[in-house]
């Protein structure tokens, strides 16, 4: 809920939040899809003033044709309150049951699958308490790179870190490097852990 609130505040007051911000908050789906939600009721609600504008502009012999678009702005907005009712819920339940149920081997097979679909559109990895050598391997197979690692500690090296598959190779590589026990490097299509 406070996620929500969160949202509201920078449709609301977007100059108080910087790029990033905005930025990793739509990268969340579930965010995501209540900011479409919220753009959706708000393109109804302009379309229910627009049309009640016209309406009161109108003779008044046009009351029939008033009273029938007044009915329909009604029903849509019902409509839309239900779907965002129903997308609320779906999502809270398929958040709240799906925490700690997923195991190692179901995200090996989840990243598998997708790297042979990758017309996918782009999600969001996450790995926790998750070994390098791990976490480069997937990054591997999806970008097509090799993985060479120079001592072989890092292989071993825990991180909890998220990885947007629409992201560039180079951009992940960047944000794996702002961890102080990583130092990565991406060269010749191979990708190196000192």
């Amino acid at each position: 809920m406070k996620d929500i609130e969160e949202l509201l505040k920078m449709t609301e007051r977007p100059q108080d939040y910087s790029d990033e911000e905005i930025r990793e908050m739509m990268n969340d789906p579930e965010m995501r899809a209540y900011y479409e939600l919220m753009v959706e009721a708000e393109a109804g609600f302009a379309l229910k003033r627009s049309v009640t504008s016209k309406v009161a502009k109108r003779p008044t012999r046009y009351t029939i044709s008033h009273r029938f678009m007044k009915a329909a702005a009604i029903f849509a907005g019902i409509l839309l309150l239900s779907g965002i009712s129903f997308a609320a819920y779906t999502f809270g339940a398929g958040s709240s049951a799906d925490q700690g149920k997923e195991s190692p081997t179901q995200e090996v097979r989840e990243s598998n699958v997708h790297q042979q679909e990758v017309t996918e559109p782009s999600t969001i990895r996450t790995f926790e308490n998750a070994e390098l050598q791990q976490i480069l391997q997937e990054l591997s197979d999806f970008y097509h790179v090799g993985v060479k690692f120079h001592n072989e500690q890092s292989r071993h090296i825990r991180l909890y870190t998220k990885w947007d598959t629409a992201a560039p190779l180079k951009q992940i590589i960047e944000r794996l490097n702002g961890f102080e026990k990583v130092s990565i490097c991406l060269i010749d299509n191979q990708i190196i852990a000192e």
